[in-house]
């Protein structure tokens, strides 16, 4: 080949070589907005936070505090040790009957079977007829299960789907909890077909199948199996860890061991005793669970390799091990209710703690009936929980409607998490994305609707922070103006900014107050047309101007303005509450004898406003500053304002 040819041919190759090797828009691991590959790390995380290292409860106050959980109304969790041990089997079976008619009738309108069909009555009629124990009688035996497979507690007993979306198998309404290896359960009836169990959790009760389940042949067996001092315990951390695959020792072949196991250890091995076919070195020998062929409990000795990610008894529960074990979870799916051998978001959260032995409830709103530490967010300006989240500690939960995640920290002004996701608009289209992962991301990212997680939150606390005797924590309190501003926009009497922020030290304008009144009397109609020269048609605070003018509460200025861009001094606000009072016919009579004098700059009060700021004392809509003063000439800003109004509503009205 001429030496042109070859050139030409090697230039070719070339371009070729270079074309495939072109590195393509996305490669190796993808991560949200904001989020580096060092955040996947927890000691990242751990490192931010001081004290990571210290134990926030003992092994005994962790005992005090499921204790207090388990009294707790509303947590929904049982100690199961504490339950009857009989129950009327005909009464369960009308109860069953009953709750699983109402079930399908909530289920009905919006879901699907696994073929992508909407599901009808006949479809939910068969498993109202499986909830019904044929055995029924009056008095019957609790039997007391020991879950011998990783589960889930569903709604009805079957195999059926309830799919939210035809096309998404992935998400099944019939999962409600997920349910670990060596769980205990307390069995209260078996399905018409045989193959389920209706069954108690700690956290909550369903259906579970009965091929996951050996029952016990009493509760002194079933206690033996899981209620043992930490130190007898293996627990597991890890995402999943696996038995090894054995043909010699199929009943503890392959288990798969998730996140809050916790096995009995085997500690009175003889010399050379082998487990199966295998010597146990360089393992930890524990007690698996095994459902004989009768449906019976025995259990088997089991080989977990020392490399596992499991401890000898329960974590020390400090932050560290929270982000540790947290971030275990990283990458994995979503799963609805424990489906897919994985958590939801607030599984995960209740699974997280379980490693510690804390009884965590099921769900958020169950969580936050648990007698700790939290703060209620809704309605909260945003400044607000920029200040709560700076000082939250890592391993809280933040809430909103439907989702629940971890708090890790701050970092370069933004505030970040890690939770199990369902759907976020996508940061890159727009447009909704079922992310169905675990994930690290910032508040900054929204939600299907459009809003920021950030504007959503509505709860947070802490799982651990248990309100014990002589236990005090580091946790974030409200700011001083949090119920001013959690009422008035609760009752839309100020709102927030365009930017989604309150404006707390934004100092209130005429036309602020004007609107806030306005609003506050429910947005009457104009009766009387006033002209004033800064407020136009096209003014957004128009219609509220003019009732003020109306109702005779702010007047304008000479020559036709009304001065709407004005600031306002607190003792203008206060006398313009006075006036709204006096046109709503309350009773101001208390500023007639309330003294003034003691606060240093009473005699600053102008003349006009010293009628009014003497009422507002005694209302106790203005209480004085810290330092004795009343500072009426100073500006009422947003946050002083929003107490004020709230005050008039609640002592006055």
């Amino acid at each position: 080949m001429p030496y042109k040819s070859k050139k030409l041919l090697s230039l070719s190759l070339a371009a070729i070589l270079s074309v495939s090797m072109v590195q393509p828009a996305f490669a190796g691991v993808k991560y949200m907005p904001d989020v580096t590959a060092e955040m996947s790390q927890a000691s990242f995380w751990a490192d931010y936070h001081e004290g990571y290292r210290d134990v926030i409860l003992t092994p005994d106050e962790i005992r005090a505090f499921n204790e207090d959980t388990f009294h707790a109304d509303g947590t929904m969790v049982m100690d199961l040790k504490t339950g009857a041990e009989t129950y009327n089997g005909v009464s369960k079976n009308k109860a069953l009957a009953s709750s699983s008619t109402a079930d399908a009738q909530y289920y009905l309108s919006w879901t699907y079977d696994k073929d992508g069909n909407k599901t009808d009555w006949a479809y939910f009629r068969e498993m109202i007829d499986n909830t019904q124990d044929p055995s029924a009688a009056e008095v019957m035996p609790v039997r007391y299960g020991i879950a011998v497979n990783r589960t889930v507690v569903q709604v009805f007993p079957s195999d059926h789907f309830l799919l939210d979306d035809p096309y998404d198998k992935d998400s099944d309404n019939m999962a409600l909890s997920a349910v670990p290896v060596n769980e205990p359960l307390l069995v209260y009836g078996t399905s018409a077909d045989g193959k389920y169990y209706q069954a108690r959790i700690a956290s909550c009760s369903g259906w579970v199948p009965a091929e996951d389940v050996a029952i016990c042949a009493d509760k002194e067996e079933w206690l033996s199996a899981w209620d043992l001092p930490s130190e007898e315990l293996l627990v597991v951390y890890g995402n999943k860890v696996y038995t090894d695959k054995s043909y010699e020792t199929p009943n503890t072949s392959r288990r798969m061991l998730t996140t809050g196991t916790a096995l009995e250890l085997v500690t009175d091995l003889a010399p050379d005793q082998m487990i199966g076919n295998r010597s146990p070195y360089h393992n930890y020998v524990v007690y698996l669970p095994v459902r004989n062929e009768d449906g019976s409990y025995s259990k088997e000795m089991a080989l977990i390799p020392e490399t596992a990610k499991v401890n000898i008894g329960y974590l020390p529960l400090t932050m560290e091990n929270i982000a540790m074990v947290a971030f275990n979870n990283l990458g994995d799916a979503y799963g609805w209710g424990g489906m897919l051998d994985v958590e939801d978001c607030s599984g995960m959260v209740r699974t997280i703690y379980s490693c510690f032995g804390l009884e965590v409830a099921r769900n958020g709103n169950w969580q936050w009936k648990m007698n700790m530490e939290k703060i209620d967010m809704t309605n909260m300006s945003l400044e607000e929980k920029c200040l709560i989240l700076d000082e939250m500690p890592l391993g809280s939960a933040l809430c909103f409607p439907g989702h629940e995640m971890i708090y890790l920290g701050k970092v370069d002004g933004k505030y970040y998490v890690i939770s199990a996701v369902g759907t976020i608009m996508s940061p890159d289209t727009g447009k909704r994305l079922n992310t169905r992962d675990v994930m690290i991301n910032t508040l900054d990212v929204k939600r299907a609707n459009g809003k920021t997680w950030m504007e959503a939150l509505n709860k947070a606390f802490m799982p651990c922070y248990g309100k014990l005797e002589g236990k005090e924590y580091d946790f974030p309190d409200t700011q001083w103006y949090h119920d001013g501003v959690a009422y008035c926009l609760q009752k839309g009497i100020l709102k927030n900014k365009a930017d989604g922020t309150f404006g707390v030290q934004d100092v209130m304008t005429r036309a602020m107050v004007a609107d806030a009144l306005w609003a506050a009397e429910g947005k009457p109609e104009i009766v009387k047309q006033y002209f004033y020269q800064d407020v136009g048609e096209a003014h957004p605070s128009r219609e509220a101007i003019l009732w003020t003018a109306d109702a005779g509460v702010m007047a304008g200025y000479g020559g036709y303005t009304f001065g709407a861009a004005d600031e306002v001094t607190r003792e203008q606000l206060a006398s313009i509450l006075w006036r709204y009072a006096k046109y709503k016919g309350y009773d101001v009579s208390v500023g007639e004898d309330t003294n003034i004098l003691s606060y240093e700059d009473a005699f600053s009060i102008s003349e006009y406003a010293i009628p009014a700021m003497q009422w507002a004392c005694g209302a106790g809509i203005i209480s004085g500053n810290d330092d004795g003063t009343l500072n009426p000439g100073g500006y009422a800003q947003r946050a002083h304002a929003a107490q004020m109004l709230m005050k008039f509503d609640t002592n006055v009205k």
